[in-house]
């Protein structure tokens, strides 16, 4: 038997491992990563709902590589999916910020998988909600227990994690800024263009449109620009066939129409997630300045 292996200190690895004994042996890969560099690992956080007794919530966090007195800056990532889930291991992109002085967490808001039948379908028709508000528990948690800097948290996610960083952003001025890295903005458009695997998933999601218009008015990003006063920056690739380029340039036009100065970051070749070295690259060093221009006291860099 053979597997593809995670781990939080190590790059993947490819195991054989015998049934019968047990014994697992390492074919490829494996090697440590970062090696002559410090890692942030990952510790498990949970947070109650709002009875306190409902279902936790859980999620990762990683803190700044350097030791500080004070709370860090906090990036709070919405994994995409939305019915998908954050784990524990190896994300370069993680240890790009805690090089950086900033702390990360991945939260697993309502409908996550690996938590339960019950859990996850606890997203059906509550998309934009209860999501967004296990993002806002997370970081109100986070901050309470001294784990980030109140004033400098940050929310961002992509695909539907940027939908649920849109929503979180316009229900709330709590979060210094955001980032959305070719979110939905518009899930009615998507409901019209998504593929046939995901017929019927929107649905769920939000609920029959015939019969739940105003629900999926209320929770269509683009239709709420003109509620969210927060800086936010968007990255979207000109190849995207799932989020296509017209959502994210319909929602920048929409807030720059009412007076907001979003930032947009256009890749021409790149689709529907940035595969591309460089624009990997670019990404990031445009992620760091925003974040860095949006502290009241912008953390050094590395």
């Amino acid at each position: 038997m053979y597997d593809i292996a995670k781990s939080a200190s190590h790059l993947d690895a490819v195991l054989r491992i015998d049934p019968v004994t047990g014994c697992v042996s390492v074919l490829a890969g494996g090697e440590k990563a970062l090696p002559g560099y410090e890692i942030s690992l990952p510790s498990n956080f949970g947070v109650s709902g709002l009875d306190g007794n409902a279902q936790c919530r859980q999620g990762f966090y990683y803190s700044p590589v350097s030791d500080t007195a004070k709370a860090p800056p906090l990036i709070l990532i919405a994994h995409g999916g939305p019915t998908s889930a954050a784990y524990p291991v190896f994300n370069p992109q993680v240890q790009f910020w805690c090089h950086r002085g900033f702390a990360v967490a991945e939260v697993n808001y309502r409908g996550s998988t690996g938590f339960g039948r019950d859990f996850r379908l606890s997203l059906a028709g509550c998309w934009g909600e209860a999501d967004v508000d296990d993002m806002s528990r997370a970081a109100d948690s986070l901050v309470a227990a001294g784990m980030a800097d109140k004033d400098k948290v940050f929310i961002q996610g992509r695909s539907s994690g940027g939908y649920t960083a849109l929503m979180a952003l316009s229900e709330s001025n709590r979060y210094a800024a955001g980032a959305s890295l070719y979110g939905v903005t518009d899930p009615l458009q998507l409901r019209q263009a998504t593929h046939r695997f995901e017929s019927g998933y929107l649905d769920w999601l939000l609920g029959d449109p015939s019969r739940h218009g105003q629900r999926w008015k209320d929770r269509t990003p683009r239709l709420r620009a003109t509620a969210m006063n927060t800086p936010v920056i968007f990255f979207q690739g000109g190849l995207d066939k799932v989020v296509v380029p017209e959502q994210t340039r319909d929602m920048v036009e929409a807030m720059r129409g009412n007076g907001q100065s979003p930032e947009l970051h256009w890749f021409e070749t790149e689709g529907h997630g940035f595969i591309q070295e460089k624009s990997q690259v670019r990404m990031l060093e445009a992620l760091h300045t925003f974040y860095l221009k949006h502290s009241q006291d912008p953390v050094n860099p590395w």
